[in-house]
């Protein structure tokens, strides 16, 4: 019986889908994901901004976590990824690419941008009795980053990564 299959074209994917997610990344964090008009009063809301206003509150480990669950840790995977894929394509079976791999494994756990679009829904629907609300393009771009994050984690495969370091240490070992 078939135990594991390798993901057909994991290194071009990753690499396309993680240079994708680092275009997206920017206006996802930096443009305003809604805009609240409530009792006259007008306020776009952005991903940075939320982090911030968590800080100025006095709620900084709340900020932190927020910072580094949505901003940080998915930043760092793309990095990481793209890296990962570009040492590959260049045969550069080398410490700094097991570092990559390492650190990207752990890193991939912390992101949490599902979460956090869970929370902006939970927000649009309560809120859409009280004001007006506005969904503008950093929500597009948070939508489809989320989308890319997603098709990432199904389709980069680090096995076949791995499998090519042992043997690029066996050489190495051999000689």
């Amino acid at each position: 019986c078939t135990l594991y299959k390798p993901r057909r074209d994991s290194i071009n994917r990753g690499l396309a889908l993680s240079l994708t997610a680092l275009i997206l990344f920017v206006p996802a964090n930096f443009l305003p994901i809604m805009t609240f008009n409530m009792l006259g009063l007008n306020n776009a809301d952005t991903m940075v901004k939320g982090a911030t206003q968590l800080f100025q509150q006095g709620y900084w480990w709340m900020a932190a976590l927020v910072f580094f669950c949505s901003i940080l840790a998915p930043l760092l995977e793309f990095i990481l990824i793209t890296g990962i894929c570009l040492l590959v394509k260049l045969n550069r079976y080398n410490q700094p690419l097991v570092f990559m791999l390492k650190i990207q494994s752990h890193v991939n756990r912390w992101g949490m941008l599902e979460v956090f679009m869970l929370g902006i829904l939970v927000a649009y629907i309560k809120m859409i009795d009280l004001g007006e609300i506005q969904l503008g393009l950093g929500m597009v771009c948070f939508t489809g980053l989320l989308a890319v994050t997603t098709l990432n984690a199904i389709l980069f495969d680090t096995h076949p990564i791995w499998e090519k370091v042992g043997q690029a240490r066996a050489r190495l070992s051999d000689r």
